[in-house]
């Protein structure tokens, strides 16, 4: 194993680096068989806290039964559970030493997609020559 890398069998099925057995969904073996919680496996590997660790075959599964029950779902997950996160004006939002390193390294690799160079040399070009000071174009109270 390599730190951070999950590996799959021939099935497409991922490894449990616990005990070497390879299941459909890690996440649910690692909490049954080795009572160990998501985000203490995840860090102790150095998987992607924000990814799952499932197989595509599972993954497809739950894509489908999430379309099936699309109204309850968005319903559910992001507009009543999502308030609890939303951003509130006056808030600090995540500071510098709040992101992972996990997640600083994700930004970088998108950073370097090409949609995402498009979409920077975009935002430079409306921002021109003023910089990013000029605050009367960037306010949307105008």
């Amino acid at each position: 194993m390599s730190y951070g890398k999950i590996e799959y069998n021939e099935d497409g099925k991922p490894k449990c680096e616990i005990c070497g057995e390879y299941f459909n969904r890690v996440i649910s073996h690692v909490r049954q068989k080795h009572e160990m919680n998501e985000k203490e496996y995840k860090k102790q590997f150095g998987f992607d806290l924000k990814k799952g660790i499932c197989s595509k075959e599972s993954t497809e599964r739950t894509r489908l039964k999430t379309l099936d029950n699309y109204d309850k779902c968005i319903q559910r997950n992001l507009i009543i559970k999502g308030s609890e996160t939303r951003f509130n004006d006056g808030d600090n939002g995540r500071t510098k030493e709040k992101v992972s390193e996990q997640t600083r390294i994700r930004l970088k690799e998108r950073l370097k997609e090409p949609y995402m160079v498009d979409a920077m040399k975009k935002s430079g070009e409306m921002v021109g020559k003023s910089g990013l000071g000029n605050k009367k174009r960037w306010s949307f109270k105008n």
